[in-house]
């Protein structure tokens, strides 16, 4: 049975229309589909994907536009529950993932965009919008070039999820709380080794090289440390690196009274733990190397702080003055932070790299911190 609407044509002029009913947009979408001859490109959510292949007026005709050889590609987010849907849409079209995607729309050979809303399983397509607006359609043309950048092949994705692979990110974050969640997040996840290339903000603010939000970092990084005997390995200046040794003494001492409570009140109980906290504390190995001299040598060129966890995730801090001549505000030590986030197998082999190549030229200005 042939389930698709008679030929009809494009539009010849600007309109825009509001459909109402799943019968009334089915057969505006096959109407479309039939006078189409070049290309349909469209976003769709996580429920698109089902409707488009188990509504066979829809599935029909996207196989005959594929025979036309009209290219057809899609948007959507691929998830556990729409693997098999997405794989018969790389039947018909291309397809890519893209997190989160909750609009829907068409655009059919540049001409004419449908926007349709998806309420219910049993009114897939209850509401429409059909525009041929020229500056409305090329508004949908440009989000949807947008939103395909963005994603990824549905191949990778589909293969992450049916191999249960963890999939690679590189995320770019603008906001100060929002980099100091992540940085703490990555240190308490921490199993192994740390990496940390820690830079002043500003040269100048010699009494101000750890904000606030920085020493709280560190406080829980050294804590972290010295209980479950991580190696942590950060290059920084003379000037930060005795505060991180303050830091570091404040938590072990912190540390060692909580221990030391926390036996005494186990002995009161009768309760005799085997390895006490001094061996716990004894395995923990944080080290600090100097970078002073490759400052003063210019060859430092990099200008960002960097954090590499179990040499598996990265994020890369980069620290811009604000206001640094205004005088007369008196800004010079407030800072713009823009950071990096990944755990892409390149963008962490490239920072850890860099890092490698630094301590080995700090050799001699080792110092450690046992």
């Amino acid at each position: 049975m042939n389930n698709t609407a008679p030929h009809s044509l494009p539009p010849a002029s600007e309109i825009t229309e509001i459909l109402y009913g799943n019968d009334n947009i089915l057969k505006r979408t096959l109407e479309t589909y039939s006078w189409i001859k070049e290309r349909l490109e469209g976003s769709i959510d996580n429920a698109g994907p089902a409707i488009h292949v188990i509504y066979d007026p829809i599935w029909n005709g996207l196989v005959q536009l594929k025979e036309k050889d009209v290219k057809i590609r899609v948007v959507t987010e691929i998830t556990v529950d729409s693997i098999s849907y997405c794989k018969r849409l790389l039947e018909v079209s291309e397809t890519r993932h893209l997190d989160g995607v909750r609009t829907n729309f068409a655009i059919a050979d540049g001409k004419e965009s449908l926007l349709h809303g998806v309420s219910e399983e049993k009114n897939p397509l209850s509401q429409a919008i059909v525009t041929s607006v020229k500056v409305l359609v090329e508004a949908q043309e440009s989000l949807f070039e947008n939103l395909w950048k963005s994603a990824i092949p549905a191949q990778v994705k589909i293969k992450e999820i049916e191999d249960g692979l963890k999939p690679q990110f590189i995320e770019t974050l603008k906001d100060p709380l929002e980099v100091q969640k992540v940085v703490y997040d990555l240190v308490i996840s921490a199993k192994q080794e740390i990496q940390m290339l820690l830079l002043p903000s500003n040269n100048n603010s010699t009494n101000k090289f750890l904000t606030e939000e920085h020493k709280q970092v560190m406080i829980q990084l050294f804590k972290v440390a010295i209980l479950r005997g991580l190696r942590v390995r950060i290059l920084t200046s003379n000037n930060m690196q005795n505060q991180l040794k303050k830091t570091i003494e404040e938590r072990r001492i912190a540390i060692m009274e909580k221990l030391r409570q926390r036996n005494h009140e186990q002995k009161k109980k009768g309760i005799e733990k085997r390895g006490g906290s001094v061996g716990v504390l004894a395995q923990e190995k944080i080290e600090i190397r100097l970078i002073d001299k490759l400052h003063q040598q210019r060859r430092l060129q990099t200008k960002v702080s960097f954090l590499i966890v179990d040499s598996k995730v990265c994020l890369v801090e980069d620290l811009k003055v604000h206001n640094e001549n205004n005088s007369k505000n008196n800004n010079s030590d407030e800072v713009l932070s823009l950071a990096t986030y990944s755990n892409s197998d390149s963008t962490v082999l490239a920072y850890s790299s860099i890092f490698e190549t630094l301590w080995t030229q700090t050799e001699i200005n080792t110092q450690s911190i046992r």
